[in-house]
């Protein structure tokens, strides 16, 4: 084989909505741009680690997802993404894959393709623009821009150049933000495929649609003013509009107990502290402060018998190692 690299491990971190993706076009580009935070714990750990071991098949010979072989149908998507690295260089390699969640709670599947093609472009040599690795990427999971960037970051598919990624802010610029994150144990979730079924069927999504340019511009001018309360203030109104209308459309996504820490939230904003929630369809509330609020925030919400989890903002995938 002509191969030099014999396998890569390249890590990526898990992912939360700042501005949510309601809905995507059957190419999983969001039909809207969308903004999202990509996150760790304190100590780096919380995140997506995914080894790929050079074959010369030209195809996926395997994917072990947390020790159990992924589904056909979930590898061909990714079976795509490797085709187009094959014609881009010309070298015929296939992979034998292994990923794995650290500490993830949510957010995996988007570090997961992150990973994985940020692995595929230094395995194949392509030295791809980060644009171009974000948008394969996302031909993987919706979301995935989030990880391949990094920080607080966009998807923009409105526009001159569009679609394209962008990171606005890195993890150095929002080292001040602090995260608590309350999780809940529920058997399920509510699925991607519902999530956009519902939103698009709510009679008041064009209204959704009119508003996220103004979540947007808001988003950023608190970002260049450093302004956290504009950041924070509009990702809370713009989750809890997504959630207002898959939910008002029939189908609870925050349950009883979630619903509960974001009371909390609101509740401890009330009493002057600066705290804001976001929540994707999974089973967890993001809280964020920064100071001088957060301690007493994350004091308060402990009083509140909540049990959060601190994260902070993360960098973009990378390679950790090369075999």
């Amino acid at each position: 084989m002509e191969y030099q690299i014999n396998g890569v491990v390249a890590e990526a971190y898990p992912t939360i909505p700042i501005v949510f993706v309601s809905s995507v076009r059957d190419n999983r580009l969001p039909i809207h741009n969308s903004m999202g935070l990509s996150i760790t714990d304190k100590q780096n750990e919380t995140r997506v680690e995914t080894k790929l071991a050079v074959t010369d098949t030209g195809q996926i010979d395997s994917f072990i997802l947390n020790g159990k072989e992924l589904q056909k149908e979930r590898i061909e998507s990714m079976a795509e993404v490797l085709r187009f690295f094959i014609k881009e260089s010309g070298k015929n390699y296939g992979v034998k894959a292994e990923s794995n969640n650290y500490k993830v709670y949510s957010g995996s599947s988007d570090a997961g393709a992150a990973a994985f093609v940020v692995g595929l472009d230094k395995i194949f040599d392509t030295h791809l623009p980060k644009e171009r690795i974000a948008l394969l990427a996302n031909s993987i999971s919706e979301s995935a821009v989030r990880a391949v960037y990094g920080g607080l970051n966009a998807l923009v598919v409105e526009g001159p150049g569009a679609p394209y990624g962008k990171q606005l802010a890195s993890e150095e610029d929002l080292k001040n933000i602090r995260i608590f994150a309350m999780g809940f144990d529920y058997d399920s979730r509510i699925s991607a495929a519902e999530i956009f079924q519902l939103t698009r069927s709510n009679p008041f999504y064009e209204y959704r649609l009119k508003m996220l340019p103004q979540w947007e511009a808001k988003i950023k001018l608190g970002l260049l003013r450093r302004d956290w309360n504009m950041v924070f203030s509009n990702a809370e109104e713009n989750c809890a509009n997504a959630h207002y209308l898959i939910e008002s459309s029939g189908k609870r996504t925050r349950k009883k107990e979630m619903m509960d820490a974001i009371i909390d939230v609101e509740e401890i904003r009330d009493t002057g502290l600066q705290v804001y929630w976001t929540a994707g369809g999974g089973n967890v509330i993001n809280a964020f402060s920064w100071e001088p609020y957060a301690d007493k925030v994350l004091e308060e919400l402990e009083k509140r018998d909540q049990k959060p989890i601190e994260y902070k903002v993360a960098p973009p995938a990378r390679i950790k190692s090369i075999a």
